[in-house]
């Protein structure tokens, strides 16, 4: 099935949306940080009121939509992935402040 060409930066952005998926999943932060501001340029034409005129004109906008709540779920995983990934941050981060000042006082 071909896609309308229009539809073409909603279907990069879903497709940057699983890479970041898969990147948060690995752990890949930094590869993550990177696509991610790729992502955020690319949404930023979507949002041009010229671009949704023609959708609509196209009569895309059922697609376009579908296309809006896949990223939308996209999101909401890569948001419980951050929130874990912060949480284990902040655990290992105490953990390495405990064990330094244990090893601290041993030296003493």
């Amino acid at each position: 099935m071909e896609t309308n060409p229009l539809l073409d930066p909603l279907v990069r952005a879903l497709s940057q949306s699983q890479a970041l998926l898969s990147l948060a999943q690995a752990g890949d932060w930094e590869s993550f940080e990177t696509l991610v501001q790729q992502r955020q340029q690319g949404l930023l034409s979507i949002n041009d009121p010229e671009y949704l005129e023609s959708l609509a004109v196209a009569d895309l906008e059922a697609k376009a939509a579908g296309v809006i709540q896949e990223i939308q779920g996209i999101n909401k995983q890569l948001a419980v992935l951050a929130e874990e990934n912060r949480d284990k941050a902040a655990t290992d981060l105490r953990q390495h402040a405990i064990a330094s000042k244990a090893m601290d006082a041993y030296g003493r």
